[in-house]
């Protein structure tokens, strides 16, 4: 298992493939993790299950000694998806370097990409159907 500490929030990122990891933050609520795929190396490419809001979520994989986290904001009906922000953290978990993508991509069937959007759009879907 991978753990870093990133301001007031712990990551850890199992390295299995098909497992989850939970981050726990200061203030005891739990996000979860959801491996969505795995980078050139092995390493887990997870979705952030607690940072989806609405249609726009994150997704976290290893970098260097750090950890690379990319915003999305997903047009579920239309499948489309939107790169926001990217992020760059060191291993001692602070800001690096930010920059905002603002920019379409099209994901791929079976990568990290349209797998998160896949599970995002499903919950967005379940959400509005339950109202």
């Amino acid at each position: 298992m991978f753990f870093k500490s990133f301001g007031s929030i712990i990551v850890a990122i199992t390295l299995s493939v098909g497992t989850t990891a939970i981050a726990q933050t200061n203030n005891k609520k739990l996000a979860f993790h959801i491996q969505v795929g795995a980078d050139a190396e092995g390493n887990s490419i997870v979705l952030d299950a607690g940072s989806v809001q609405g249609t726009e979520y994150t997704i976290l994989q290893k970098q260097g000694d750090g950890l690379a986290k990319t915003t999305f904001r997903a047009a579920c009906a239309e499948g489309r998806l939107f790169s926001e922000k990217s992020s760059i953290y060191n291993a001692t978990g602070e800001l690096i370097t930010e920059q905002q993508t603002q920019q379409e991509i099209s994901p791929q069937a079976g990568t990290p990409e349209a797998n998160s959007m896949e599970i995002v759009c499903q919950t967005a879907n379940n959400t509005l159907s339950s109202i």
